[in-house]
């Protein structure tokens, strides 16, 4: 691209809103300001890591964990009728607890899968999708120690 070219497209030397020396020098390439149509992508870094944490992947241990959810909770209502049956008629005074830690589990669950990427970061995500595991072995275990 030529400064004194009339048909020449872009910032050039004589424009006011070059940010550099010479049509062919900075500003031809310059990202617009505005992050609009002249702006460029971010190159991706060379070599990039194979290992790095993926969000995607926590994503499906997310999704997987739901779907696990629906077992550990038939194992919870199993584990209580047991005990219901086996005692005096009613479940012990864990059975509440071990609801709300399937609750929670469930939540915390939708939460880690479903925020989009940029709203939290990978260790939170990857922390949420612990403690729903947690939550989720928590419900069966606390009726399956619930005294009756």
């Amino acid at each position: 691209m030529n400064a004194t070219d009339p048909t020449a497209t872009g910032p050039t030397a004589t424009d006011p809103a070059a940010t550099g020396t010479t049509a062919t020098g900075t500003a031809a390439s310059a990202p617009a300001a505005d992050g609009g149509s002249g702006a460029l992508a971010p190159a991706p870094a060379p070599g990039g890591d194979p290992f790095a944490p993926s969000t995607g992947a926590v994503r499906v241990f997310a999704g997987t964990g739901l779907v696990l959810l629906v077992g550990a909770f038939l194992v919870t209502v199993v584990l209580m009728l047991r005990q219901s049956f086996a005692g005096d008629g009613a479940p012990g005074p864990l059975r509440e607890l071990a609801m709300w830690s399937l609750s929670l589990s469930g939540l915390v669950g939708l939460w880690a899968m479903c925020l989009p990427g940029d709203a939290v970061g990978h260790r939170v995500r990857r922390g949420a999708v612990f403690v729903q595991y947690a939550l989720m072995a928590g419900g069966p275990l606390l009726a399956a120690f619930d005294p009756s």
